[in-house]
């Protein structure tokens, strides 16, 4: 990289660094000196941060997103920045790894508040770690009839008891795992990257760990426990990253991830996160979670919608923009493209927070001769069908839909 493509920017007291609203051009920005403000009139709701001094970032989600500013940022004092060409992140962060961990501290905490806003789940502020819950978990899991989950979790959980020598609960877990012992079959992880069939277990919700995935091809589901129900978080494709949260911060997993289709998986551990993988993986991790915290604000977005049908459009229509993002597709390319979104009905409705759809509303969904739903994906045929139906919506109901 030359001299050119990375600059130091200098602003003075009281100037403006952005404008809500205002286009980022491609940049990402880490102070180097001085403290970068956030205009009282437009931060967020539930954001933590009011200002940025040095070692702090910002601009990620506007630039890999292709999204305007959300807010307005001015000099609090005399301010130095330095501006990097977003394709250059990942090569600049491989050779400063105490900045890249903080980097991805901050923007991992904030899609784990998200999540959190999303699932309701109140889970405790915390963040300690309570092995126990790790058997309220299987008890869920068996439930809901699924042993696999179950186990895993049991072993999880007996794994730690006797590491930290521990008899809580021990003599109920063993119990429990008896009873569900063949289905505990882990995949055994001899090399970083391996494929795995339809419904393998990579961690579960409370376990301790804390390696990094990279979906390769294939589909992986993020799901929590959530009033006893399961509630879908995610659902990855490739070139998506997860895991990193609890690399981050060292908590207990948040949820538990399972593959929905025979997968080739990438996995990384701590201890090869920068000395094995290249500048374009750590590339793709930034990528991966300023996409997931974008698409998760627009989730909140819809989960203000009041009509169950509007919700499951306008998540098909965000799910169809993340994919055009992903994959650098343009608006021309994406409007004469049929789209095809890997996530069964029932999750759909799930991740659009209806627990139940009348029988009136699943028909009149169904009917729409634009969508082709099969067991376990949704096709749009036309996006500009789809955001004609938007548009109706919106003028029908006088709400903001996408």
């Amino acid at each position: 990289m030359s001299a050119e493509d990375i600059k130091i920017v200098t602003y003075s007291k009281g100037a403006a660094i952005v404008v809500q609203n205002s286009v980022n051009t491609g940049n990402f920005f880490i102070v180097k000196s001085g403290r970068v403000s956030v205009d009282s009139e437009h931060i967020v709701v539930d954001h933590e941060l009011a200002y940025y001094e040095a070692g702090d970032s910002f601009g990620l989600v506007s630039a890999l997103t292709e999204h305007r500013f959300l807010v307005t940022l001015f000099a609090d004092t005399d301010v130095e920045l330095v501006q990097i060409p977003i394709r250059l992140l990942g090569s600049y962060l491989k050779e400063r790894k105490e900045l890249a961990m903080k980097i991805l501290g901050l923007y991992s905490r904030e899609l784990r508040t998200l999540q959190k806003h999303l699932s309701k789940a109140n889970k405790p502020a915390d963040r300690e770690y309570h092995p126990e819950r790790l058997v309220q978990n299987a008890r869920t899991y068996l439930s809901w009839q699924k042993p696999s989950l179950a186990a895993y979790s049991l072993q999880a959980f007996l794994k730690w008891s006797k590491e930290n020598h521990s008899n809580d609960s021990v003599q109920e877990a063993t119990e429990l795992f008896r009873s569900v012992a063949s289905s505990y079959k882990p995949f055994p992880w001899d090399i970083m990257q391996s494929t795995l069939e339809a419904g393998e277990v990579l961690f579960v919700e409370s376990e301790k760990s804390n390696e990094i995935y990279v979906v390769l091809e294939g589909n992986v589901k993020l799901f929590g426990i959530v009033r006893g129900f399961e509630y879908v978080i995610d659902v990855l494709g490739p070139g998506e990253i997860f895991g990193e949260m609890s690399l981050i911060d060292n908590a207990p997993r948040m949820a538990s991830a399972i593959t929905e289709t025979k997968s080739k998986i990438l996995r990384v551990t701590p201890e090869n996160l920068f000395e094995s993988v290249g500048p374009s993986l750590l590339q793709k991790i930034f990528e991966s979670i300023a996409r997931r915290i974008w698409f998760s604000h627009q989730r909140l977005v819809i989960l203000r919608l009041k009509t169950p049908v509007t919700r499951l459009y306008a998540y098909l229509y965000n799910s169809i923009r993340d994919q055009d993002i992903r994959l650098g597709r343009n608006l021309d390319v994406s409007l004469a493209t049929p789209h095809t979104i890997y996530i069964q009905m029932e999750e759909l409705c799930n991740m659009c927070g209806i627990i139940k759809l009348k029988q009136e509303s699943i028909d009149e969904f169904k009917a729409d001769t634009n969508l082709v739903i099969e067991s376990n994906r949704i096709t749009i045929k036309s996006r500009k069908r789809l955001e004609e139906k938007l548009g109706h919506f919106k003028s029908k109901e006088g709400q903001i839909v996408a």
